[in-house]
Order: C-alpha cells, then structure tokens, then sequence
C-alpha cells in the first residue's frame, strides 16, 4: 500500500513541470493578447479623422519681418487637424492689409485656412470687400478707379500674401452702382484687375457696354 502511494506521489511530482511550463504559455499568450498593439490597423484613422486641438474664439495674427500687422484671421471655432495641418473654422471673419493701406476684408459661415493664414478657403455666404487705399491708384485703374469693390459667393479663396480674390464658382461683383455676374475669377488686388471667366453678365461702369454673354474678359 505505502509502496502505490509512492508511485503515485512521484508521478505527481514528474507532471508538475509540465503542469507549470503549460500554465506559464497560457499566461504569456493571453499577456500578447490583451495588450495595446502599436501601429494597429485603426490608429491611422482615429489620428486622421479627429483633430489634435479644438480652440475656441481664437485668433491668429500675422507680422511681417518689421512688426507690420498684415493678417488678422478670426474664429468662432478652429479645430486643427495634424495629418493635413490645416485648421477648419466657423464663422470666419479675415482681414488683411498691404503696405500701400489697401485692405481685404473677408466672412463666411465656415472655412480652412493654413497656420498663418497665407491662404484662406471660405465656404458658405462668402463676402469679400477690397478696400483701395486713401491715396492709391491711378483715377480709372482696374476697380482702384471706384470704391470698395465687393465679391459674393458659395465658395471664395483669398491668398493674403499674393492679394489674390478667387473662385471657381458662381461670383458676383458688385461696385458703386455696377453688378456683373460670372461663373468663375481671379481677381488680383495688386492691380485692381477681376478676370472673369464662363458666363458673364451684367452692367459695369468702368466698361463701355454691357456685358452680356457666354465670353471671358477682364473688368478694368
């Protein structure tokens, strides 16, 4: 009897490394298992799809090298997204200025803009006003030969370093007393000169008829 016993005893002892390197596998797979896995196949998309940083009322202002004040960029929200560093915004309000004192003056219920606001996409009830200077232009040149010159649209694109107005969309132009209608411009601040491209209609003073037609031309 005692001799089973210790059989079975030894028997038991034998199996327990097993029992234990067995026990220590399991551990260790449900240890990989249950861990975060780096560069997993949904962390691209969660860093894409979210921004990395929401601002609220925020602005961002933009100096030349001597301390000018050239571009004033406000949001009601700005929300900064990394994989394309860009910020979209609502309610976007924008105003900027050149040496010579001519002014852009920008809305629009929503927009994107890069870091520091060289280049503004507006979308939604876009305005944009441009403002000759007190003494700038030459009487007669480009829309500098009126007053403030005022762009409207669903979709408008201002480039404050170029000082350039425009879109790829329906537009309307409206100075003084003149209205034209077009399906695309580029309008140019430096020289007070709107390209207008597809259809373009309407009635400008600066010109010496009325535009009306499927044409592409430049109002001077």
């Amino acid at each position: 009897m005692k001799q089973r016993w210790w059989l079975l005893l030894e028997q038991a002892q034998a199996t327990l490394p097993l029992l234990a390197a067995a026990s220590l596998a399991g551990f260790t797979w449900w240890l990989v298992q249950s861990s975060p896995r780096l560069g997993g196949a949904n962390r691209p998309s969660l860093a894409s799809s979210a921004p990395d940083y929401v601002l609220g009322k925020a602005r961002i202002a933009r100096f030349d090298p001597q301390g000018r004040l050239e571009a004033v960029l406000d949001g009601q929200t700005m929300r900064h997204y990394a994989s394309t560093d860009i910020l979209q915004i609502d309610r976007v309000v924008l105003s900027a200025r050149d040496e010579k004192g001519q002014g852009l003056h920008a809305t629009s219920n929503e927009g994107e803009a890069d870091r520091r606001a060289e280049v503004v996409t507006l979308r939604g009830a876009a305005r944009v006003v441009a403002t000759p200077a007190a003494h700038g232009g030459e009487p007669g040149t480009g829309l500098r030969g009126g007053g403030p010159a005022h762009f409207a649209g669903e979709g408008l694109k201002v480039d404050t370093r170029k000082r350039i107005v425009s879109s790829d969309e329906p537009v309307l132009l409206t100075q003084d007393r003149s209205q034209v209608h077009a399906q695309a411009m580029v309008y140019d601040d430096n020289t007070g000169i709107a390209d207008m491209a597809g259809r373009v209609h309407g009635r400008y003073e600066g010109l010496t008829s009325t535009a009306n037609g499927a044409s592409k031309g430049k109002a001077k």
